[in-house]
Formats: C-alpha cells, structure tokens, sequence
C-alpha cells in the first residue's frame, strides 16, 4: 500500500543537495561578467550557454552575430582571465535563432455585396452547365440573406 504524501517545491529544494541550482547561479554570475566585457551591440545577441573543460559555450541569435563575437573573442579571454581569474582557453559559438510564437489571426469572413450577388445571378442565368449555374446562385443567394 503506497502512502500519499505530498511535498511543496519549496520542501524538496531544501532538502536536495542543489548541484543543479549552484551550477545555475554560477552560470548565471559568468553570464554577468561576459557581458559586461563585451562590446554594447553584442550583448543583447549573445548568452552564457556553458562551461566546460575550460570552453566557454556561448549561444548567439544568428550566424552573422556569431561572425562579429569571434572577433571579440580573443579580447574577452583576455579580460576574463586578467579581471575575474578565469583560465578559459576557447569559445564554442552556437547559433540559437530567436523563438517567435506565431500568433493566429482571426479576420472576418469574406461577405459578397449585394451588387456582386446580382452579378453572380446574372453570370448564372448565361451559363448552359448546370451544375454550375446551380453552385452560383446558391452562392448569390447565400449573400442575400446575410
């Protein structure tokens, strides 16, 4: 028989061992430092992805963003080892494109005027195929009575 017990998030935090979140604070911290040592147009491009075996990961917006920070590179190893005593010996650049959520767009559906209903009817009335004949004045008919 299992025992229903329930924990608040706040609970389990506090009793993990949060490896995770101190990794995350200390990314979060390295990710103030780069970008306070990097060029203003870039900073809003460019995050802090990882650190690993002395590779700073850093994600950019687009290929062309990622071109400009490779410049940038080498003064920014420089600066993160003489001001903050970071031994980081490369740069991985990875492309990460914005997301953007697509928005649905609710428009209105299409009505006839009532001169164009007339003119369907008159078109249908000229017309030897029936079936078609029959589909326009449905058509004009439908617009009628809206």
């Amino acid at each position: 028989m299992r025992h229903k017990t329930a924990f608040s998030c706040s609970q389990l935090l506090q009793q993990a061992d949060l490896p995770i979140l101190e990794r995350a604070r200390k990314l979060s911290r390295l990710e103030q430092a780069v970008l306070q040592l990097m060029p203003a147009e870039l900073v809003t491009h460019c995050k802090v992805l990882n650190l690993r075996n002395e590779t700073l990961v850093l994600g950019t917006s687009s290929p062309a963003w990622a071109g400009r920070l490779r410049f940038a590179v080498p003064d920014l190893l420089k600066q993160l080892k003489c001001q903050f005593a970071l031994d980081i010996r490369s740069v991985d650049l990875r492309i990460q494109p914005e997301t953007v959520e697509n928005q649905v767009v609710k428009s209105d559906p299409m009505q006839l005027s009532m001169s164009s209903a007339t003119l369907l009817s008159q078109t249908a009335q000229t017309i030897s195929h029936q079936p078609l004949q029959e589909a326009l004045l449905r058509l004009a008919a439908k617009t009628r009575s809206i």
